[in-house]
């Protein structure tokens, strides 16, 4: 009997502690480290999806040429009231130079694409037949380049009797980018009008060339606070007191006369052989530096302070 009961004791007590081997394999073992592709899986960030880039503003549609053909001529003597002056914008040494790449290009007001054309600029100076180009005072972001500001040869208002007493000596309008050649410079001139003096000067700010100039009188002064360009530079025998020497023509006017010897009061560098006096307004400056500055490419910046 007491056999019997041990064996039956024993063999419970083996199934208990098969039971016991069971379930301390299962609970009490190591967990046994991830597969490779287990960690792979565990560790992998997941991949943010792009933003997409902003699209570009829409500018102007190009005109036709029956349009273009319809719209004022911005050149010397014209006046157009819709072209912009250093109230309306406040230009930046880009240092950068425009050429028309079709025979007209429209100018505009404002940047916007639904801007409307207010008037042209042509691929050659009215009467020389030169080509044409301009100076770059800012951009606009957009399609095809998007928009630039460039100087007009044009006036927008009429100084003198009968006119605006402040009108600007310069002006601006906003054009296409896609109708121009746009190309680099390092070289802009400027007139200091405190100081008399004619400068070419880098974008780095060397002095590459200066020299003392006669300037205009308070009753018909030489512009100031302008920005411009180099519209034209040629010899002109008819000018005789310039002597065979370039006429470095720029895009500002008078800002007090309305007009003077034939034309809208053009403000001009250019030699004189009396080393003494005042001008009518132009920049009176040496034979040598005549030749300098006509040396620079038509559209080069020029900046009257």
């Amino acid at each position: 009997m007491r056999r019997t009961t041990w064996i039956a004791t024993t063999a419970g007590a083996v199934a208990i502690v098969t039971v016991a081997v069971v379930v301390g394999v299962t609970v009490g073992a190591p967990t046994p480290e991830p597969t490779r592709a287990a960690r792979a899986t565990a560790t992998v960030t997941p991949t943010s999806t792009p933003s997409p880039e902003p699209a570009l503003a829409a500018v102007p549609a190009a005109p036709s040429d029956a349009a273009l053909a319809a719209l004022p001529l911005a050149f010397h003597d014209a006046v157009v009231p819709q072209l912009l002056d250093g109230g309306d914008v406040q230009p930046e040494d880009t240092w950068r130079i425009a050429t028309p790449r079709t025979p007209l290009v429209a100018l505009y007001a404002s940047p916007s694409s639904r801007a409307r054309p207010v008037a042209t600029l042509s691929h050659l100076v009215s009467t020389i037949n030169r080509p044409a180009a301009t100076a770059v005072w800012g951009r606009s972001p957009g399609e095809d380049g998007g928009m630039i500001l460039v100087s007009t040869p044009s006036r927008n208002r009429t100084p003198g009797d009968g006119g605006d007493p402040d009108a600007p000596s310069a002006t601006f309008a906003w054009a296409r980018a896609a109708d121009f050649t746009i190309t680099r410079t390092d070289r802009m001139i400027t007139v200091d009008v405190t100081a008399s003096t004619v400068s070419v000067v880098t974008r780095g700010g060397e002095v590459t060339a200066t020299e003392a100039a006669r300037l205009g009188t308070p009753e018909d002064p030489t512009p100031t606070d302008t920005a411009t360009y180099v519209e034209a530079a040629y010899v002109d025998t008819r000018v005789t007191y310039t002597q065979g020497n370039p006429i470095i023509l720029t895009g500002a006017h008078s800002s007090r006369i309305p007009s003077y010897g034939g034309n809208a009061a053009l403000t001009a560098l250019h030699y004189y052989p009396d080393p003494t006096g005042s001008s009518h307004g132009c920049v009176r400056i040496s034979a040598e530096m005549t030749r300098t500055l006509a040396a620079l490419p038509v559209g080069t910046p020029i900046r009257f302070t």
